[in-house]
């Protein structure tokens, strides 16, 4: 039982020396490779002429067509910044609702003084909605202070 125990630990510890040398023999092979100027990433059997052919019977389709642009589906939400301090929902509503149905209208507040922070959001149903409101808003005057109006990040 011991004694297969020491094997047991020997031959790992051979494989560790093994993969070890493996490495620093890679590492080694790659500096040689970028000293000649070659890439080692690139491996050079899998150059265009080395590979086999493909035809056109060959490539299956998945019978799914590809999904569009997330920017042609689906609500939109844009970004409304320079809001006058007295712009509330309801007025931005207002001021957007004329380029098509809104999923919502949001004016970002103060967590500690309730008072608006100076921008919102506005969410339209349809992209196109969204891009026309961009056209016509951006630069646009709201309660005396004039809007930038852009796509909202979602990052």
């Amino acid at each position: 039982m011991n004694r297969s125990h020491a094997q047991g630990k020997r031959q790992r510890e051979a494989e560790k020396a093994r993969k070890k040398q493996d490495k620093a023999e890679r590492l080694r092979r790659n500096r040689e490779m970028r000293a000649s100027g070659r890439d080692p990433d690139i491996d050079e059997s899998a150059s265009p002429q080395n590979l086999p052919e493909v035809s056109l019977e060959d490539v299956m389709t998945s019978g799914v067509a590809p999904r569009p642009p997330r920017s042609e589906r689906g609500p939109t939400k844009l970004f409304v910044g320079g809001l006058n301090w007295d712009t509330n929902e309801a007025g931005l509503t207002e001021a957007f609702s004329r380029f098509g149905p809104l999923v919502e209208a949001t004016v970002i507040v103060d967590r500690h003084t309730g008072s608006s922070r100076g921008f919102g959001f506005v969410t339209f149903e349809a992209p196109s909605a969204a891009a026309e409101a961009i056209r016509e808003m951006d630069g646009a005057e709201l309660d005396g202070r004039i809007l930038k109006v852009n796509p909202a990040d979602r990052g």
